[in-house]
């Protein structure tokens, strides 16, 4: 029995033995390494982007922003394998506790309209650039709190609403849709006026950027992005930083495929930034042709553009843009406008053109005009080119209507301006008695005429300009670009 006894004893000593065995390892860690650490600190907006925390310069902290905790820098980049995850509290502080020594990375700034700011101890990517929006930190045995403030900027969501302005009045009314296909170019002044100093801009490699287009998008760095409207929708653009931007029509629509003739006319386009010469793009008309009022077949458009978009980006080496972008905005307009009078000035020579201001928290106004208003949205009104329409037919029973065995007659219908230019012509057929002429000009008088011996009518009996005298006038039209009227039919019988 005793035997017995002893055996049993034998058997428990050394399961006892086996299990401390085991367990040794893990009780001596979490004694070596215990779980009483914390990584704190403060969600900001750093409102100059030094990635230093400054109360003086208005850094204050933000409240409700995510922080997410990693063990490794793969982890936080992905977004995986979170450790903890921790909200600011109403002071903006985050807390993570009860964490052992080791190395650990932050994660935050993914909230819409805030992006992250680099900072001392922000993480390094494999190449040695450090990482917005992570930062490394290190717990060891001397600090039982480690503190890491995390330096964010409040960004803004824009947008670029380009629809069709049946009544020209500016402002999209409810019968009024968004019109697709339209390049927008959204330019932050600041950066093109760098981008044009450092010499970057003329040394582009534009072959590679026009082939890295999608779907009608191009960025010349940040500095000069290219958005086109599609599927019935405003162009959005979100986490827009704070700084001076100018939004205008682009005088060409980039489209899928047609890469050469984009790289040609986006090269025209930095001519017209740049102040270089555009005579060569006046000569070529068609290259930046939208085919609505933006760009008017005499190019005045274009011509603003050249005279006065440089002179903006120009002007924004007088001001000073961090404290404009810092100041509370005042009720009157010259407390708005600030110092960047003189740029909207420039600007306003350029029609259809938004000048916004986004400020360091984040809000954005429309300083368009010498005005302003609180806005996120920029709209653009669009009028598809007036156009003249109509059938030319010999009228053999001389009712003034174009009846069923009617037919046309070889005759060139042509649109003059009052200096005898002539703006477009075209040439019917016996066959083919429609005509129209497009792409007409708002706000200027168009006398059509044709040529032909045979009567007509209506035979035009008003002032007849003196590059005029002795053609065959049917009438004149001005149309006019605040009116709902963009198609005016004329139809022209012959007299057998």
């Amino acid at each position: 029995m005793k035997r017995f006894f002893n055996k049993q004893v034998a058997v428990f000593a050394m399961i006892f033995a086996i299990l401390f065995a085991s367990f040794a390892p893990a009780a001596n860690a979490s004694i070596l390494n215990p779980a009483i650490y914390t990584v704190s600190g403060t969600v900001y907006a750093d409102t100059n982007g030094n990635g230093i925390m400054e109360l003086h310069n208005l850094d204050l902290p933000l409240s409700n922003m995510t922080v997410t905790l990693h063990k490794t820098l793969a982890d936080a980049q992905a977004g995986t394998n979170v450790v903890a995850t921790a909200k600011t509290n109403a002071v903006g502080v985050y807390n993570f506790t009860k964490l052992v020594k080791g190395n650990y990375f932050l994660k935050y700034g993914t909230e819409t309209t805030t992006k992250p700011v680099v900072q001392a101890n922000s993480a390094k990517d494999a190449a040695g650039k450090q990482i917005p929006g992570i930062v490394a930190v290190s717990i060891n045995t001397v600090n039982i709190v480690t503190w890491a403030d995390l330096a964010t900027k409040k960004t803004t969501n824009l947008t670029m609403t380009t629809f069709e302005d049946l009544n020209g009045n500016g402002v999209k009314d409810s019968n009024e849709s968004i019109i697709n296909g339209k390049t927008m170019i959204f330019i932050n002044l600041e950066k093109t006026q760098e981008l044009i100093s450092s010499g970057r801009l003329a040394n582009l490699d534009l072959n590679s950027k026009i082939l890295g287009a999608l779907g009608g998008s191009l960025d010349i760095e940040d500095a000069i992005l290219f958005r086109t409207s599609a599927s019935n929708a405003a162009i959005t653009m979100p986490n827009v930083d704070p700084g001076l931007y100018v939004m205008i029509r682009s005088p060409f629509n980039l489209t899928i495929g047609d890469l050469l003739g984009n790289l040609n006319k986006v090269t025209a386009l930095i001519d017209i930034i740049s102040g270089g010469d555009i005579q060569g793009i006046l000569d070529n008309p068609e290259l930046l042709n939208t085919g609505d009022i933006s760009t008017t077949p005499n190019n005045d458009y274009i011509k603003a553009l050249a005279a006065f978009l440089p002179k903006a980006i120009n002007a924004v080496e007088q001001v000073d843009v961090d404290k404009y972008l810092g100041e509370e905005t005042g009720t009157s307009v010259n407390t708005a406008l600030g110092q960047a009078k003189s740029i909207v000035n420039v600007l306003n020579n350029i029609p259809s053109m938004r000048f916004a201001k986004v400020d360091i928290w984040g809000n954005s106004y429309d300083l368009t005009a010498l005005k302003f208003t609180k806005t996120n949205d920029f709209q653009f009104g669009i009028r598809k080119l007036p156009v003249i329409t109509g059938d030319l037919f010999v009228d053999k029973n001389k009712n003034g209507k174009k009846d069923l065995l009617e037919f046309g007659k070889a005759t060139t219908v042509t649109a003059y301006d009052a200096f005898g230019n002539v703006i477009q012509s075209v040439t019917t057929s016996s066959l083919t008695t429609k005509f129209t002429l497009d792409k007409l000009a708002f706000n200027k008088t168009i006398y059509i005429g044709i040529d032909g011996t045979n009567g007509y009518s209506p035979v035009y009996t008003g002032v007849v300009p003196p590059a005029l005298q002795g053609l065959r006038l049917v009438g004149a039209y001005t149309f006019d670009s605040n009116s709902p009227i963009q198609q005016i039919t004329q139809n022209i019988p012959l007299l057998p």
